[in-house]
């Protein structure tokens, strides 16, 4: 038997204008608790699973009973102001133990807060059930308002306002119901025309609304039905404290973005005039993890260190505790299934399914977080962060790539037995650095993550008069999703804006995606503008872009190097670094040569932390480095949404001071 000729997919312009411009009114701005793309995100599953149900018996009104089984969505939630981020994570938890949402395994979930937002993955009905009713966009509505929109379809998309929202809302929910519940293509086309006709009349009809009153009227009566079918909790359910939503957008998924080098930006001469080399000054390098075993990075200024690589026997994994000045390492991507891991133990906190180490120290601590998803506590990091830490003795797990280590030696390495002819030394040859690392060995990597990390420096330095790390390095890079957030306004924007304002010097790559070209031939084409990705987009954050590691006046900014100004308008990259063909350390004891911002932005690292080596009245001022950097770069005559202010002088940076 043939199988059933379904439509194509709607596409990506159809789905914005459902999305965006529902009923023919188009936003340009985000005016719900769900970001466009989020929805955007869930259409495309139910599309995908009508698809899939080709031949299936029309399912009942319970969600349980869909076939295909909804598939989840990776989420990043916001507690209003003043809610609790551990809060609404019981909350969610809760809501999926529900008899209404038997599917699901909050195991699956992996629910799991930061200090400040939830990450969930969670499949349409449970967004429907357990997270909306949690915004305060939803408490806001009244009973008078729903039923306006819902009896009075035309004059409330007419007049606009909260009814013509709430239809919007129930517009695209009930569209998503019921392309779960087709089972057949003609059901698919019927409703691929309904999203047609909602997505773009009037205004794209140029039709009066009366005209088409009709067809419309009886297509929203659908989706409406559907919706409703699902019972909803009532409206204007009074707020507890601590349980309110106020937005939910995509766990974005993130990516990774020297001999000549060090010459350009005057390093090597800063260390002579200056006799300053970074000792005293901690770095933070997130990425996907730095081998701290590398020869590059052992503690020269301990006797017994350079006793052993003079006479031997030669360090082993297990001296790294004592003879590396990577001091510690920190796997955040192990954190998001611990917590979840901890929330799902039995309830009565017995110590069933909690592994059992020689100390018990593991079934305790998993015990303790358990205890506080249960109050809905916040992330205590006193309890999680021993538990997410990679031991630096015999049984040191060395990251899966060379990207982070690469990074690292840039910033701090000193690899006298390099594979080129002579030694290989970073921008602070004593620099300390802690391994935050916020990619998993696979390569993946996901806001969360990264937001988990910086919130746990900021954790580190809650003294602030004495802080453990001075300063971040984020060679990494998220795409700015411009229906959904402002630009520098995205939550790892906000969080590296918040740690800049603790106190530490944050420095973010500006990323790769200058030119995407198909090809590398290009009269014009294939160049971007307004490219800047995200941290980078972040107002308080250093962000660095690429030029040539030695001929920075020839060349100019790198082909590859994003460029602004950023999408509100304001002047990004801050600064140009080499970032073409750098030499630095991978690992196994070697060293390699590799391109992108993520090998610039260390470079500016290192003239942080220098000067806050030579000036200790620096540190805590992260804002005054970035302007002493920026008002001593050397300007290279290029366009400054393309150069920033220039190219790094740390010379010129040490003598401003």
């Amino acid at each position: 038997m043939a199988k059933p000729s379904y439509p194509k997919p709607l596409s990506e312009d159809v789905l914005r204008s459902l999305v965006l411009g529902t009923f023919g009114q188009a936003r340009w701005t985000q005016d719900s608790p769900i970001v466009p793309d989020v929805w955007i995100e869930y259409i495309k599953m139910a599309e995908t699973a009508a698809r899939n149900s080709a031949g299936a018996a029309q399912p009942a009104s319970n969600p349980s009973e869909l076939f295909p089984p909804p598939k989840p969505v990776d989420l990043l939630v916001t507690p209003w102001t003043g809610s609790s981020a551990g809060q609404i994570a019981r909350h969610i938890r809760t809501g999926l133990t529900s008899p209404e949402l038997p599917r699901h395994d909050p195991a699956t979930a992996q629910v799991a807060p930061s200090s400040s937002r939830v990450a969930a993955r969670l499949d349409f009905f449970a967004l429907l059930h357990i997270v909306i009713p949690l915004t305060g966009w939803w408490r806001g509505l009244t009973a008078d308002e729903v039923k306006i929109a819902t009896d009075d379809v035309t004059t409330s998309i007419r007049r606009g306002g909260p009814q013509l929202e709430f239809l919007r809302f129930v517009a695209l929910a009930g569209f998503i119901t019921a392309m779960y519940r087709a089972s057949t293509p003609a059901r698919v086309r019927e409703l691929n025309a309904i999203a047609t006709r909602i997505g773009t009349d009037p205004a794209h009809g140029h039709r009066p609304l009366e005209n088409i009153e009709a067809s419309l009227k009886a297509g929203l009566a659908d989706l409406i039905q559907h919706y409703f079918a699902f019972k909803p909790p009532g409206l204007r359910a009074e707020p507890q404290i601590g349980d309110r939503i106020w937005l939910v957008n995509l766990n974005r998924q993130s990516s990774r973005t020297m001999f000549d080098a060090r010459k350009t930006v005057k390093a090597d001469a800063a260390q002579r005039v200056f006799d300053t080399d970074g000792k005293g000054i901690v770095f933070a390098i997130m990425d996907n993890g730095v081998d701290a075993g590398h020869v590059g990075f052992v503690d020269r200024d301990n006797p017994d260190v350079m006793a052993r690589l003079k006479d031997g026997p030669p360090l082993q994994t297990a001296d790294l505790g004592w003879s590396s000045r990577v001091k510690a390492t920190y796997d955040f991507s192990a954190l998001r299934a611990l917590l979840s891991d901890a929330a799902s133990l039995p309830s009565d906190n017995s110590p069933a399914g909690v592994p059992a180490t020689p100390t018990d120290s593991l079934r305790k601590a998993m015990l303790k977080l358990k205890a506080c998803a249960d109050e809905g506590l916040g992330l205590d990091w006193f309890i999680a962060a021993p538990l997410i830490r990679i031991s630096h003795d015999d049984k040191y797990a060395p990251p899966n790539d060379d990207h982070g280590t690469h990074v690292a030696g840039i910033l701090g390495a000193y690899f006298e037995d390099s594979d080129f002819d002579r030694p290989l030394i970073g921008v602070c040859p004593k620099i300390t650095i802690y391994d935050l690392r916020v990619f998993a060995p696979d390569g993946s990597g996901d806001e969360f993550s990264i937001l988990a990390a910086l919130e746990f420096v900021g954790w580190l330095n809650r003294d602030r008069d004495n802080p453990v790390v001075h300063g971040v390095n984020l060679s990494l890079a998220l795409r700015h999703d411009v229906d959904s957030f402002g630009c520098g306004k995205t939550p790892i924007c906000d969080a590296c804006n918040q740690l800049v304002g603790s106190g530490v010097v944050v420095v973010a790559a500006a990323g790769n995606t200058g030119f995407e070209g198909v090809s590398k031939q290009s009269l014009g084409n294939g160049y971007r503008t307004v490219s800047i990705t995200d941290p980078g987009n972040a107002d308080d954050v250093i962000t660095v872009g690429s030029t040539h590691r030695r001929d920075p006046h020839a060349y100019g900014v790198s082909y590859f190097s994003s460029r602004g100004p950023t999408g509100d308008g304001r002047r990004k990259p801050d600064i140009l670094a080499p970032g073409e063909k750098i030499t630095s350390t991978i690992r196994d004891n070697r060293s390699q040569r590799l391109d992108g911002t993520s090998m610039a932005a260390p470079h500016v690292s290192g003239a942080a932390a220098l000067l806050m080596a030579r000036y200790p009245e620096l540190i805590g001022r992260p804002k005054m480095i970035k302007k002493i950097l920026m008002d001593t770069a050397t300007d290279l005559g290029r366009e400054p949404a393309f150069q920033g202010a220039g190219l790094l002088d740390i010379l010129r940076a040490l003598q401003a001071v």
